[in-house]
């Protein structure tokens, strides 16, 4: 069965170091009128190095982040569903566990308080809000 790109989704993701290379993407939104949907990445945060505070996410959240980690809004995406479920059928990307509500709202809220968030992130969080 094809996957089904839905809010609260979530996705290792091929981004550099890490586990093999993946890091975990969690998807804010359901499909838009042009099927895409926002994702944002989790990454851990590294002693002595700058992190984005706007969204700190502890071990045990969501059972991939056995770190304090943190969202990395600098490389948030908008993909098609297309595309992730090719890539998913493909097993390029692994789906992993939904994230629970309470996170996908902080992340939500993260997107607009973060000062490393790409505008046009920002106006596609705007415009499907509700989704």
């Amino acid at each position: 069965m094809a996957y089904v790109s839905a809010k609260n989704g979530a996705l290792l993701i091929p981004s550099g170091p890490g586990e093999d290379g993946k890091h975990l993407y969690a998807i804010l939104t359901n499909p838009c009128q042009n099927a895409s949907c926002l994702l944002v990445t989790v990454t851990s945060i590294k002693e002595g190095r700058f992190f984005d505070p706007a969204c700190r996410i502890e071990p045990g959240e969501h059972e991939f982040i056995t770190k304090p980690s943190y969202v990395e809004y600098r490389m948030s995406r908008i993909l098609r569903c297309e595309q992730i479920t090719k890539c998913v059928d493909g097993w390029y990307f692994t789906p992993k566990p939904a994230v629970s509500d309470d996170l996908i709202n902080r992340m939500r809220q993260g997107v607009v308080d973060s000062n490393f968030t790409a505008k046009l992130v920002l106006k596609y969080l705007e415009d499907n809000k509700d989704r």
